[in-house]
């Protein structure tokens, strides 16, 4: 396997598996239950991600970096902070169409953000319009 296909294969996975996780928080909060089974479905979800990154490693015979780990680890709990303080507001009846655009275009702002600032990321035509684009969705979503 080329390193362009992994790469769109891993992309495609990171694209199904950014939309699940929070699917499921909206799930929890209509049923009922978020109050109960917030922390076990956070942790069966982090963990079932965290066993699916290994096994790929494992099998592209990767080798673990010092950095790399300490990055993974800072930016998985911070992934983890925000679906459950996510999962907080839905408990407290913040509505979905508040709770999805704030997390989702946040998200797009930092980002954005720190291509632009922290690597001097030039952002041209694609970019703007990837993030025009962000912009777009999050305010259509808003309005369903």
């Amino acid at each position: 396997m080329n390193r362009s296909s992994a790469w769109l294969r891993l992309m495609a996975v990171a694209f199904v598996a950014n939309g699940l996780g929070p699917f499921g928080l909206k799930i929890m909060a209509e049923k009922g239950l978020s109050e109960t089974y917030h922390y076990q479905y956070l942790i069966l979800w982090y963990a079932g991600g965290l066993a699916f990154g290994l096994i790929w490693f494992l099998a592209t015979r990767g080798r673990f970096r010092g950095q790399e780990l300490v990055m993974s680890f800072g930016i998985g709990m911070a992934s983890f902070g925000g679906q459950l303080f996510s999962l907080l507001a839905l408990e407290r009846n913040v509505p979905g169409y508040v709770v999805f655009p704030m997390t989702t275009g946040g998200n797009l702002f930092l980002v954005a953000a720190a291509g632009v600032f922290l690597f001097r990321e030039r952002v041209g035509a694609y970019g703007i319009a990837g993030i025009l684009t962000g912009i777009l969705s999050l305010i259509l979503l808003s309005l369903g």
